[in-house]
């Protein structure tokens, strides 16, 4: 599913005086592809992505779906709801069910999806967010904690299997096992053509799933292009007001420690698993090296 977005703008009126959430806007989005839309609290990243699932009508602007223009009628809303999917940055707003099995089964029941599946789809959709579901089904979602009640509106949509997963701030409050698990099943979307689009602040999971970002500003695009190019850069970060991953950070710093001219090109990208395997491979010396570089840069992080 393709989608267009071409000159949108929006205000919220019932600010005085209007305040132009969105401003020409203009993008669009593959089949297949998972893009991370960062950018300053208050730059527009949640209107625009209530735009995008239909929540929100734009003042001026269009949306194409797969080349054709949504004309904002009930059945074009429906169907781009049932193919575009939204978790809120505060998943709490969209939970309105006794327990947990009626609140992720809910939208299987909406769209038709049979009874018999349903069960079964609940279970695979919980454990995808790493939640034992015999442990959950019965229990209150809005007595779960935050990180909790996110990864049941994940599971929530998981059901239905939406063309576009619309991720708001999905890993907060998460301890690093469930973060694991969204980064999974964010890569496991990916390998199955299934499209997502990342609305966060955390660098360090746009680095290893999403291969384009998209900076928003005061309303406008202000970049377009390449995660790692973005990241990697500090003169670009401190532009948007990024924070670099850490794993760039130590990349770095042990490319500036570690690797002479000669060994340059066989150095890794900055990807923990990879710098590892590299580390692995060098001397003994070497090896001593890099823990104490790592140590340094554990020791800046902290303070």
């Amino acid at each position: 599913m393709n989608i267009q977005v071409d000159k949108l703008c929006f205000r919220y009126n019932q600010i005085e005086p209007p305040v132009p959430a969105l401003d020409q806007v203009s993008f669009s989005l593959q089949t297949g592809e998972c893009v991370a839309l960062v950018g300053p609290s208050g730059s527009g990243k949640s209107t625009l992505a209530q735009h995008l699932n239909g929540l929100l009508k734009p003042d001026s602007g269009s949306i194409r779906i797969d080349g054709k223009l949504l004309g904002w009628s009930a059945r074009e809303l429906r169907d781009l709801r049932r193919r575009v999917g939204l978790v809120f940055q505060f998943p709490e707003a969209q939970i309105f069910e006794a327990d947990v099995f009626s609140e992720v089964a809910f939208a299987a029941y909406q769209w038709g999806i049979p009874r018999e599946e349903i069960r079964g789809k609940v279970e695979r959709a919980l454990h995808s967010v790493g939640l034992e579901a015999e442990s959950f089904y019965d229990r209150n979602p809005l007595k779960l904690s935050g990180g909790e009640t996110r990864l049941i509106s994940i599971a929530s949509l998981l059901v239905v299997d939406p063309d576009w997963l619309i991720l708001d701030e999905p890993t907060l409050g998460l301890d690093f096992a469930h973060w694991q698990c969204v980064r999974d099943l964010i890569l496991q979307r990916l390998k199955a053509s299934r499209s997502v689009l990342l609305i966060t602040h955390d660098v360090n999971l746009v680095l290893q799933v999403c291969p384009r970002i998209l900076v928003l500003d005061q309303g406008r695009i202000k970049y377009d292009g390449d995660s790692f190019q973005l990241l990697i850069s500090n003169d670009l970060c401190e532009t948007f007001d990024l924070i670099r991953p850490d794993v760039v950070k130590l990349w770095e710093a042990l490319k500036s420690s570690l690797v002479n001219g000669a060994d340059r090109a066989d150095f890794p990208e900055p990807d923990a698993m990879r710098i590892e395997n590299w580390i692995k491979g060098r001397s003994r010396f070497e090896r001593e090296k890099a823990c104490s570089v790592l140590l340094h840069q554990l020791n800046k992080s902290l303070i």
